[in-house]
């Protein structure tokens, strides 16, 4: 029995340590994925906001994204870093913390590492706790057996070989949910009693980590949410708007199709917030959001990129008539007053369209064509639409629909 609880006991600490080992390998993985675009940018807030939502898990002592010339970028401590070595150049193993570091690529190349230490102290003491009842029911089952050993029976001998069968069974299966059938208060009965209230706590435990891998697998979809999100109106963010984009361009090139950036920028937004407050021009942003949501197709793209500023990305073989018509559309419904607050508040909006390859075949082309298309717009009486125009701005832009006061 000794033997068979000392062999559980040291299984439950091998696959323990193993799953611990894959979770926080993944939890670099999911963190270096979420902190990609900030470390390819070199924003250090955006890859301390990324490394802060660790604190969910809290075994999880430090945390750092690394550049390749060996600086930190961020760094997230909930308590000193164990090992002595910072910046290590593979996965370190010991007997206190766990620290794993993996490489941070983006489309294929190497732009960083992400480095995540977990202390193991939990792990230790949810073992000592099972080693502590597996002991006592050792003790009792030692101290029982040396009593049965002058008392065997063929009325004792199968119920013994039963429990046997069990322990075996919960060894194989890792069901904490079987019971041992209990024979009266003899020696018999107390050894399956002591049995039971041992897997009574084995069961415990094995609920409890099954609530804290629950918790974990919510503090990834809550670090997604963050990555991707903006938290004010609930649209894609700039770093997925940019992730987003630059595979939209990539498969414009590979299958010769086409796509187009629409930049759009609230007019007049400052003077809401200046007279009616930052609170007011939350509201407003969330109802514009709304409106863009409501007048696009599914597989098009709205994202969140700045203060009043927003995008869309149009795939799917998009072209100038249809990106016109989209521009026409938003134009046309955030030229309607907003009601915020039983006030009527009135913004237009100046959009820039750049198309894929027509005007650029890469990221960065591409969007400071829509940008200065934007800007173009903006210049000409703002709340219209204006399609970038390579060699000057020969074709004029939409006509003003007039220009909209809060």
């Amino acid at each position: 029995m000794t033997v068979l609880l000392v062999t559980l006991l040291a299984y439950q600490l091998i696959m323990q340590r193993r799953a611990l080992e894959e979770e926080m390998r993944a939890h670099a993985m999911v963190v270096g994925s979420n902190g990609a675009a900030a470390i390819m940018f070199g924003d250090a807030r955006e890859a301390h906001e990324t490394l802060a939502s660790l604190k969910y898990i809290p075994d999880i002592t430090w945390a750092a994204f690394v550049l390749p010339n060996g600086h930190e970028l961020a760094v997230y401590r909930r308590e000193p870093v164990v090992s002595g070595d910072d910046h290590p150049m593979a996965d370190e193993i010991g007997w206190r913390s766990l620290l794993v570091r993996r490489p941070v690529m983006l489309h294929g190349q190497f732009i960083g590492s992400v480095a995540v230490q977990v202390s193991l102290e939990s792990l230790y003491r949810g073992l000592a706790l099972q080693a502590m009842f597996g002991g006592f029911a050792a003790v009792v089952a030692l101290f029982l057996s040396l009593v049965l050993s002058r008392r065997i029976a063929s009325g004792i001998a199968q119920p013994l070989l039963n429990l046997v069968q069990l322990t075996e069974q919960v060894r194989s299966e890792q069901d904490f949910s079987l019971r041992a059938t209990a024979y009266g208060n003899d020696e018999t009965g107390r050894l399956a009693r002591s049995f039971n209230d041992m897997m009574v706590q084995l069961e415990c435990h094995d609920r409890q980590m099954s609530a804290e891998l629950q918790q974990r697998r919510l503090a990834e979809r809550q670090l997604n949410q963050l990555a991707y999100h903006d938290p004010v109106t609930g649209l894609y963010n700039r770093h997925y708007f940019k992730e987003r984009l630059e595979t939209a361009v990539a498969g414009v090139i590979h299958h010769a199709t086409s796509c187009a950036v629409l930049f759009i920028d609230l007019d007049d937004f400052k003077i809401v917030n200046d007279t009616l407050g930052h609170e007011t021009g939350d509201q407003l942003l969330i109802l514009v959001a709304e409106r863009l949501r409501s007048i696009l197709r599914g597989d098009d793209v709205v994202c969140r990129i700045g203060g009043d500023e927003f995008a869309v990305i149009l795939e799917n073989g998009a072209r100038a008539a249809q990106a016109k018509e989209v521009a026409s559309s938003i134009v046309s419904t955030l030229s309607s007053p907003f009601v915020v607050d039983g006030r009527r508040i009135g913004v237009g909006a100046s959009l820039g369209i750049s198309l894929c390859p027509d005007h650029a075949s890469d990221t960065a082309t591409l969007l400071r064509n829509a940008d200065i298309a934007m800007y173009h717009a903006k210049g000409t009486g703002k709340n219209n639409y204006h399609l970038y125009e390579p060699k000057g701005t020969k074709a004029s832009p939409r006509p003003p629909q007039g220009d909209p006061t809060p």
